[in-house]
């Protein structure tokens, strides 16, 4: 398998497939909320559920459109500028919440898709695009973000007695 390939798989199979490997994936973490459950902040200066998940899709597609050097549609995302970086929610449904899921997911597989495409001698060439980094950096930097906010997802399911139930692979 090609290193490429390789970067790509581990970016969708530890946030968008399941089963988990040595840790619980977004799919499964994210899986059996309602939109009010995903949308509950569980105190003060922690995020929802619902606002995570749509940070790291948010991220994703920033990146896969950075690998592209393409612009990201800012107003998709009702954002007004980069800086923030975190989505707002919209209606608080459980449709809208199952749609940012599943957003979330497919962003995922759109940057891996994107990975796929790159070509491997340019991995370890900055790109303006990337605000001076390499590819190989970047997705990464991706995979950490993803990891971390995953496991902070678990931690507020956790806060709100939403125990994740998980047969490991």
């Amino acid at each position: 398998m090609s290193e490429l390939n390789h970067l790509a798989n581990t970016i969708e199979q530890h946030f968008a497939n399941s089963p988990a490997s040595s840790f619980v994936h977004f799919v499964v973490v994210s899986d059996g909320l309602t939109g009010e459950q995903a949308a509950q902040v569980p105190g003060e200066q922690f995020n929802s559920i619902w606002a995570i998940t749509n940070h790291m899709a948010f991220w994703m597609d920033y990146t896969r459109a950075a690998l592209l050097d393409e612009d990201v549609d800012l107003i998709v995302w009702g954002m007004a500028e980069i800086g923030k970086g975190w989505p707002p929610l919209g209606a608080i449904t459980d449709a809208a919440w199952q749609a940012a899921r599943q957003c979330a997911m497919e962003r995922c597989r759109a940057f891996a898709a994107v990975i796929r495409t790159l070509d491997s001698a340019t991995l370890d060439e900055p790109q303006q695009r990337l605000s001076g980094g390499t590819p190989r950096q970047a997705i990464m930097a991706m995979y950490g973000h993803n990891c971390y906010h995953t496991a902070e997802l678990l931690t507020v399911r956790h806060m709100q007695g939403l125990w994740v139930d998980h047969q490991w692979a």
